[in-house]
């Protein structure tokens, strides 16, 4: 994974640049960023849950996956990094998009695996009732359901104790967005075929070559973060990816960067954005229209597979024939870079080794960390989000009073 960065550096005076970056490589060690939770798990706990989960339920075909948000986002964009779809998530109480999810797995050997770190998420306790009680035969508490909620007198815990459902402790010192190299995440790609072991292991190698600034540029990109957040002109953090398989990891980021960074009025809201596709849509903008905007455009230097135009009889451009359409994709995305750069608008390249499953995990993992350590050097705490269950105690407050939305 090599980054780079350009108009980011230069929009910070060189020897303010150079004070911040000393005060990041002052932050950024083990010692001191002892609340980060996700640097300290125990392995060999974390170990046990994974292996007693893989030798009860290894033998479904599909799991389907109650959770939203830090629930299941996480797993969701390793899952589809990993081109594995073993899994169905149901995210949503819509009652379409509900019907349409178990419509897919209905005559399936399917597991039920059930998350939520609070064990009060509203949508996790609904879509559990509805699916009891709509499709009661698919399931059976004591053979095919799994739950992963915090050891805590919650309803979900409560049901898992009533109904004798096989329960694991979710960590409670590791929030949603943060838990996907952790056993919300872990246990379920494990489940689905992936080497959890092998992803955890990578996850903290990227970390600590992050805090130990071993061929990652860390400190730099927060230090250009902190100035870009900083300035009142710049309103939106532009994620632009031009590989499919990891668009679920840039709506993972979304949340991440978001419930992370957006509290006591700082932060700064993010867009996410795919290449091509969006150069037809949104690039006009970008390029043209207000300079308000700092972006992050991320390239696979090889993809897995690919197909090469070969056009004997000249009837496309000549500048096509013999290119692949992995190398035309990436030469529009490093022209709409170089065109950014030239407009000077504040933009960042990040080059993944190719387009597979573990490049991405060390892009999460620095993503992850990133995050966290800008969260901290702002001088925010990163890991909580308080408006958020403002809006919880609220829904419940008027469902209790029966009000009609």
């Amino acid at each position: 994974m090599f980054f780079e960065i350009k108009n980011w550096k230069n929009k910070v005076a060189l020897e303010e640049f150079r004070k911040k970056k000393k005060e990041v490589l002052n932050l950024v060690n083990l010692d001191k960023l002892s609340n980060f939770s996700f640097l300290h798990q125990e392995k060999k706990i974390l170990k046990k849950k994974i292996l007693e989960c893989s030798e009860l339920f290894s033998n479904y075909e599909k799991i389907v996956l109650l959770g939203t948000g830090g629930s299941s986002l996480g797993c969701k964009a390793i899952l589809e990094a990993g081109n594995n779809n073993r899994v169905v998530f149901i995210e949503n109480i819509d009652p379409d998009y509900v019907i349409k999810k178990i419509s897919k797995v209905k005559k399936k050997k399917i597991l039920l695996l059930i998350i939520s770190k609070s064990g009060e998420t509203t949508e996790v306790l609904s879509l559990y009732q509805i699916i009891i009680n709509y499709f009661s035969d698919l399931f059976n508490s004591k053979k095919n359901i799994l739950i992963i909620t915090e050891k805590k007198n919650s309803f979900l815990y409560r049901i898992a104790k009533s109904e004798d459902i096989k329960l694991i402790e979710h960590n409670p010192k590791i929030g949603g967005r943060f838990s996907c190299f952790s056993e919300t995440a872990l246990i379920p790609l494990k489940l689905a075929g992936l080497n959890s072991f092998y992803i955890k292991n990578l996850a903290d190698k990227t970390f600590n070559k992050c805090i130990k600034e071993d061929n990652y540029s860390f400190s730099e990109n927060i230090v250009a973060l902190n100035s870009l957040i900083n300035k009142k002109k710049y309103k939106c953090h532009v994620v632009l990816s031009y590989q499919e398989s990891i668009k679920s990891l840039i709506l993972w980021y979304r949340q991440l960067w978001a419930e992370s960074l957006g509290k006591n009025r700082k932060g700064i809201h993010f867009i996410a954005a795919t290449g091509s596709i969006d150069q037809h849509s949104q690039l006009q903008m970008w390029l043209n229209g207000p300079d308000n905007l700092f972006y992050t455009i991320i390239l696979p230097r090889k993809r897995k597979g690919d197909f090469k135009l070969k056009d004997n009889n000249k009837i496309i451009p000549s500048y096509l024939n013999k290119k692949t359409l992995g190398n035309i994709l990436n030469t529009m995305g490093l022209a709409t870079y170089k065109e950014l750069v030239k407009a000077g608008r504040p933009v960042r390249l990040i080059y993944l080794d190719d387009d597979s499953l573990y490049p991405s995990i060390k892009l999460m993992s620095y993503l992850m960390l990133e995050v966290a350590v800008l969260g901290k050097f702002i001088g925010i705490n990163p890991f909580d989000q308080p408006a958020v269950e403002s809006v919880k105690i609220l829904t419940k407050n008027l469902l209790i009073k029966n009000e009609k939305y």
